[in-house]
């Protein structure tokens, strides 16, 4: 064994050891270029919505509808849509791309476990400028989709302390959207909440009995929480399909029948 490479494996343990990961550069590059060749979710979903198995969808964290968003791609106008998003700049345009579909409902509030309000961050507008420069773009209006329950997420993702601002927003359960538009023969759920996606599907699983199609984003899950889930929907009869940062969680036979 070389000298270099065991070098390499005696880092790769220490850092291990205080819970950091050593990741291969050529593979990281290797594995964008994969996906970018790979199946989009929409190439998994706009069959489904042709043969209408899909036409009643939530879709929770929407942001502005269009930005890095598969749904929008696939849409039309025979769809019924909840679309929900807390950061009010985000909803006004998500309502703006909406407004040809007539069926489709945008909310300005957040999902949660317990009905109420709770406080949300988000990266506060005045200092877009400062990112601007940081990720030398002119449009940083994606920074919305940073918005979190967790003032850390933010913090993770390179925002400064000072330049996070709060909101109280209200929230409702999936039990109270079904039951408010009465959505209990949903088909299609999209949850895309910034590290709070698992608790929000796990209760979702355990407060209603309907098994819709769920396309959540994993790449934030700890370990330990998405295998509990995971095993959950197993025991719905839910198989799993991972695309790049996205997991697809549908009915044994649903897609590929």
């Amino acid at each position: 064994m070389s000298h270099d490479l065991k070098k390499f494996k005696f880092l790769k343990k220490i850092i291990g050891s205080i819970g950091y990961k050593l990741v291969d550069k050529k593979s990281v590059k290797t594995e964008r270029l994969i996906d970018n060749f790979s199946v989009k979710i929409e190439n998994i979903l706009q069959p489904l919505i042709n043969k209408k198995k899909v036409n009643k969808i939530i879709q929770v964290g929407a942001n502005d509808g269009k930005s890095d968003d598969f749904l929008f791609k696939c849409f039309n106008k025979d769809l019924d849509a909840i679309l929900i998003e807390p950061i009010e700049d985000a909803f006004l345009k998500l309502k703006e791309n909406y407004k040809k579909f007539s069926k489709v409902k945008c909310l300005n509030l957040a999902v949660d476990i317990e009905n109420g309000n709770k406080e949300i961050f988000s990266v506060n507008k005045k200092f877009y400028k400062f990112y601007e420069k940081k990720y030398k773009k002119a449009n940083v209006d994606w920074l919305n989709i940073l918005a979190s329950f967790s003032k850390d997420h933010l913090i993770n993702h390179g925002i400064k302390k000072d330049h996070i601002a709060s909101n109280n927003i209200q929230c409702k359960t999936f039990l109270k959207l079904m039951d408010d538009y009465d959505f209990h023969d949903l088909d299609l759920l999209v949850v895309d909440t910034e590290g709070y996606d698992i608790k929000l599907i796990d209760n979702f699983i355990e407060t209603l009995k309907i098994k819709p199609m769920i396309i959540f984003e994993w790449i934030h899950a700890e370990k330990t929480e998405i295998e509990l889930l995971l095993n959950k929907l197993k025991k719905l009869n839910y198989e799993f399909l991972k695309l790049g940062r996205d997991l697809i969680c549908f009915q044994r036979g649903y897609i590929f029948s």
